[in-house]
């Protein structure tokens, strides 16, 4: 199975994937390389088995599922909110690492969900900032028009306007309390325990 992509081809061969990268994006891979590295710790980014700077490539585990963008009509309101709230919590780590991972107003192919969780992939055009904003571009994503009609009658998003002072008071701190603020402002009062 070949993936073929704009920055890169995927080869997949069993549970294992080869990204390489096209010979004039030595940067984007030396980036990807660097952050999975970092989060090999954390169980949201596929395990790296080996990587090959001569042919820009590393070989991964291959994570079969659906992209999000498939999974959020596909499932129960249970299983959707339990994900979301899943990446939720990735997104917000990804804040306290000052990492920014860009897409994440539009991560309908950077997510995949596999048996009920959630994987970040495609890290070649993330950096570090002071001001990540991993979790507010999430909510703008979930809170987008789009995503609010395919979520209708299983959970019930606010519009983004509604929840921007919330959003301003994460973005100020980034404290787990604004965190579980703005998480209760979109799914309703949640366990405060990190879950």
């Amino acid at each position: 199975m070949i993936f073929r992509g704009k920055h890169s081809v995927v080869y997949v061969k069993g549970d294992r994937a080869i990204k390489r990268f096209h010979p004039h994006l030595e940067l984007n891979f030396w980036k990807e390389t660097k952050f999975l590295t970092i989060l090999q710790k954390y169980d949201f980014v596929p395990r790296v088995y080996r990587i090959d700077p001569g042919n820009l490539e590393i070989e991964m585990e291959f994570i079969e599922g659906d992209l999000i963008k498939d999974f959020l009509p596909k499932y129960d309101a249970t299983s959707v909110k339990h994900v979301l709230i899943k990446c939720f919590e990735i997104c917000h780590l990804l804040d306290e690492l000052k990492i920014q991972k860009e897409e994440m107003n539009h991560p309908d192919k950077h997510i995949i969900v596999s048996n009920l969780k959630p994987y970040f992939i495609d890290f070649e055009r993330a950096h570090e900032s002071s001001k990540p904003s991993n979790v507010t571009q999430f909510v703008s994503y979930v809170t987008s028009a789009r995503i609010r009609k395919i979520l209708k009658g299983k959970i019930d998003i606010p519009e983004n306007k509604t929840i921007l002072p919330v959003m301003k008071d994460y973005k100020r701190t980034y404290s787990r309390e604004h965190f579980i603020r703005l998480m209760n402002c979109l799914f309703g009062e949640l366990n405060k325990q990190k879950s």
